[in-house]
């Protein structure tokens, strides 16, 4: 019995009548679609196109150990021992060529359909021939354009082997074949829209998160300016403290001759009802608020003596009075339970009356931050 080898594949032939003889071989299919029109429009960009994708179809073809066995025109008729590897093929071509499609810019596109189908084939001086010869070329010209129709017997070897899906498009009679078969079209357009589709979406959200995060932080970054990082001040407070920013305001002459443009504040010391103060520590807590309302060249701290607990407009008015001062300061500490708290009051000097009425945590009796927080705060409103 003889035996050809051919392209590292090893198959077995029985000799027939006719001097042809049989093997077992799945026949790839592959014709380029509307190749005439093409050919219409720019021959000669068609052709060189034909060649360069030829260079990529038959390297392919033969990496998986197939055999190229006719060539006519724009068709690709070959043979491989497995199904698989013919399916294999297919796949790896067109998605190559979809890539090489999307580059191209003009109207001159190499695309292919193809057939593939599995049976008992003829051989003689290197050329196939027989039934499942032709029903390989009849499938690939019901494929769509860039996709790839295959057999029912090539459906069954190639099944959960290959990593696109084949699904059934009907049972047909194909031209010239005698029975009807079941044929089975890939669906690597529909893979290429759902990747699109997934990364389309991977994107949108992606980027409606980016905004959502972003519009978070510009709500965040406008409450913490406007609200958690500012004084809320009541109407009163607020039209002072707009008179104060106003060049021609009345409390900007309360100022003495040479300092003008400074703003002075009379902080008198707290009283203390609690345990947990002495003078040392109230000494170290009034330098903190000097600190803290004080600005080189604009704001300057007066210290006054302890008054009471709730300064009367005419108390505040004669304290500013001495002190040629814009405000008044005054509080007291206290103690509920555990912790420590400042009631911190501020009178404006004009009319003497309470601007600002605030309960200040201290969190030990050596940390006077919040404390310090809260009057620059105010110190930025005042002078700005």
């Amino acid at each position: 019995m003889p035996i050809i080898k051919d392209n590292k594949n090893l198959f077995t032939l029985e000799e027939n009548k006719a001097g042809a003889q049989r093997k077992m071989a799945a026949i790839f299919a592959a014709d380029v679609v509307g190749y005439s029109k093409l050919m219409a429009q720019n021959e000669k960009l068609t052709l060189f196109r034909l060649k360069e994708t030829r260079k990529t179809t038959d390297t392919i073809i033969q990496n998986l150990s197939g055999r190229i066995f006719s060539t006519a025109g724009d068709s690709i008729m070959a043979e491989f021992a497995s199904p698989v590897d013919a399916v294999e093929a297919a796949i790896e071509i067109q998605k190559k060529l979809k890539n090489t499609i999307a580059d191209i810019t003009d109207n001159i596109i190499i695309e292919f359909r193809m057939g593939i189908n599995l049976g008992d084939i003829m051989v003689q001086d290197n050329n196939l021939y027989g039934d499942n010869v032709n029903i390989a070329a009849r499938l690939e010209s019901v494929s769509k354009p860039g996709e790839i129709c295959i057999s029912e017997k090539v459906y069954q070897e190639i099944k959960n082997k290959v990593d696109i899906k084949f699904k059934l498009i009907g049972t047909k009679k194909l031209k010239n074949i005698s029975e009807k078969i079941n044929i089975y079209m890939s669906s690597l357009s529909a893979d290429d829209k759902e990747t699109l589709k997934v990364k389309f979406n991977s994107k949108k959200i992606i980027f409606t998160s980016a905004v959502f995060v972003s519009v978070c932080f510009f709500v965040a970054l406008i409450y913490k300016y406007f609200y958690s990082e500012r004084i809320n001040y009541n109407q009163n407070a607020k039209s002072v403290i707009e008179s104060l920013n106003n060049s021609d305001s009345e409390l900007q002459s309360l100022s003495t001759p040479g300092d003008e443009n400074i703003l002075k504040i009379s902080v008198m010391d707290f009283q203390i009802q609690s345990s947990n103060f002495n003078k040392e520590k109230l000494n170290i807590l009034m330098d903190k608020i000097a600190s803290s309302l004080s600005e080189k060249d604009l704001v300057s701290t007066v210290r006054s003596p302890e008054g009471s607990e709730n300064l009367n407009p005419p108390e505040v008015m004669l304290i500013a009075t001495e002190a040629n001062s814009s405000f008044v300061v005054n509080g007291i500490l206290l103690s509920e339970g555990l912790n420590d708290y400042l009631n911190l009051k501020i009178y404006e000097a004009k009319r003497g009356s309470l601007i600002i009425s605030k309960k200040l945590s201290l969190k030990d009796n050596n940390d006077f931050t919040e404390v310090g927080k809260f009057l620059n705060l105010f110190k930025e409103d005042i002078i700005k």
